[in-house]
């Protein structure tokens, strides 16, 4: 048998115990099971950490974040869209 490979700089310490893991199949995928008990007690540390989740915002500030976020979006396009275009009209450029 052969022997296990031994490194200098390891010190026998566990990084991550990976014994707890099971292989998820792949056909028929099995879902855990939820536990009441435990699911209530972190969901109510979760909404105390998580503010982003709380529903005081009004429908005009949810409107600005929103708009906020679909023209942060639009303008990351917009740069691709740019240099798409810049990217073919300098490979038209020196291939003729």
């Amino acid at each position: 048998m052969a022997e296990k490979k031994r490194y200098d700089d390891d010190d026998g310490r566990t990084i991550a115990d990976m014994s707890g893991i099971e292989r998820t199949p792949m056909l028929i995928p099995k879902f855990p099971k939820a536990k009441s008990s435990q699911s209530e007690a972190e969901n109510a540390e979760a909404s105390d950490e998580r503010p982003w989740e709380q529903q005081g915002l009004s429908k005009q500030e949810r409107r600005s974040f929103i708009f906020g976020a679909m023209s942060a979006t639009a303008l990351i396009a917009l740069l691709f869209i740019a240099a798409g275009a810049i990217a073919i009209a300098l490979f038209i450029l020196f291939t003729r």
